[in-house]
């Protein structure tokens, strides 16, 4: 964990950077120059000081930063800095930062990042040597990082021959239910994909069954556009389930936990008996009890993650907590990569550094998501590439 001190001037930086689990602040945000002096001659273990160049005090900003290295040579500074062309002696700062929408992410990155660049780049280095081995023309895209997705999607499909609905129109493993749970960090796209899931499985005329364990945030109703609510105190599970359309129906998942907040089992086989598929958008932050439950109720159990370096160590975090605490079989999670883009870092070294796990693809970021979710789109409708990818991911589920 990293430990920092801030002197912003700024409430709404300094509160989201205080919850970060790999950050811990020591102090209170620091309104005045003289005033990091202080906390620094307490203090001799900071990783860490974010100043504003604006912060008010008697001494220079050239005379602090000289003071702060005088007592912590160690430390990093990172200066933010409001107007773009200021002028700044640089000397003793280890970043210099303007304050743009993208602060917050970018302080996060460079805080958090550290710890992963020498493994990360000794992982690719080593991947180079292996692929220069193989495939200079692979290495030349890999070096260059450009490389053509939609080429590479064609190849695969065209490999897999898969075709378009051509399922066959048969129930999942001989009407036997199939439980699939889609987790990963907050803001991975949990919710759009579990949705998209039930969506592409409509053409197998399968019964689909989204459950909604987000419990702080049903967001899975906003996307599929549901407007009726159940009563909350049916004891019927089955007059709890809101219908999309004629193949998909959504339950809260509130409506599955007991008097005690646990998993109630009855529940879920009785689910089983009315549905062919069953869709879990689950949290990872519900409780220990009913993840481990869950995970061990399903069949499949779907890890997403971002493919950028400060979402990848959530992926990696996570999954620590998940095989090392909770004592869940690796063997139980497979891996898809989500919101791909060419500054991603680059599909063969996501499968170096997740090669104990399954790796199911990836899906390419696509701005056509925000179309259906606004319009509550109950299908894909235009949205050939989008489907073709949930096509391709759904084989491999199968």
């Amino acid at each position: 964990m990293k430990k920092i001190i801030t002197a912003l001037g700024n409430e709404k930086i300094y509160n989201i950077l205080k919850q970060e689990n790999d950050i811990e602040i020591i102090v209170n945000d620091i309104q005045y120059k003289e005033g990091i002096i202080e906390v620094l001659e307490k203090y001799f273990d900071i990783d860490f000081i974010i100043i504003n160049n604006l912060l008010q005090g008697e001494i220079s900003l050239e005379d602090l930063i000289k003071k702060i290295i005088k007592i912590n040579n160690n430390i990093k500074i990172i200066l933010i800095i409001e107007k773009k062309n200021e002028e700044i002696n640089n000397n003793g700062i280890y970043k210099i930062l303007y304050n743009n929408e993208n602060l917050i992410r970018q302080i996060i990155e460079i805080i958090n990042g550290n710890k992963y660049d020498i493994e990360i780049k000794n992982e690719n280095n080593n991947l180079k040597n292996i692929i220069s081995k193989k495939d200079k023309k692979i290495k030349n895209k890999l070096n260059s990082n450009k490389i053509n997705f939609i080429k590479i999607n064609k190849l695969i499909l065209n490999k897999l021959k898969i075709k378009l609905f051509n399922i066959n129109n048969k129930k999942i493993d001989n009407n036997v239910s199939r439980i699939i749970t889609v987790t990963g960090p907050n803001g991975v796209g949990k919710s759009i994909i579990s949705a998209n899931l039930a969506k592409i499985n409509i053409y197998s005329k399968n019964k689909i069954l989204i459950i909604d364990f987000n419990l702080n945030n049903y967001s899975i109703s906003t996307i599929l556009g549901a407007k009726k609510y159940p009563i909350k105190n049916s004891k019927n599970i089955l007059e709890n389930i809101i219908k999309i359309n004629k193949r998909i129906y959504l339950i809260l998942g509130e409506f599955l936990l007991n008097s005690e907040n646990k998993i109630a089992k009855e529940k879920i086989e009785k689910l089983k008996n009315n549905y062919d598929l069953i869709i879990i958008d689950l949290s990872p932050y519900n409780c220990v009890k009913n993840l481990i439950d869950l995970f061990n109720f399903s069949d499949f159990n779907l890890f997403l993650s971002d493919t950028n370096f400060l979402e990848i160590s959530k992926t990696i975090n996570l999954l620590n907590i998940f095989i090392n605490k909770y004592k869940i079989n690796k063997n139980k999670f497979s891996i898809l990569f989500n919101k791909y883009n060419l500054k991603s870092i680059n599909y063969k070294l996501l499968e170096k550094i997740f090669s104990e796990f399954k790796i199911i693809g990836y899906l390419k970021f696509n701005n056509n998501y925000n179309k259906l979710i606004n319009k509550n789109k109950k299908n894909f409708g235009g949205e050939k590439k989008i489907r073709n990818e949930y096509l391709y991911i759904n084989k491999k589920l199968k």
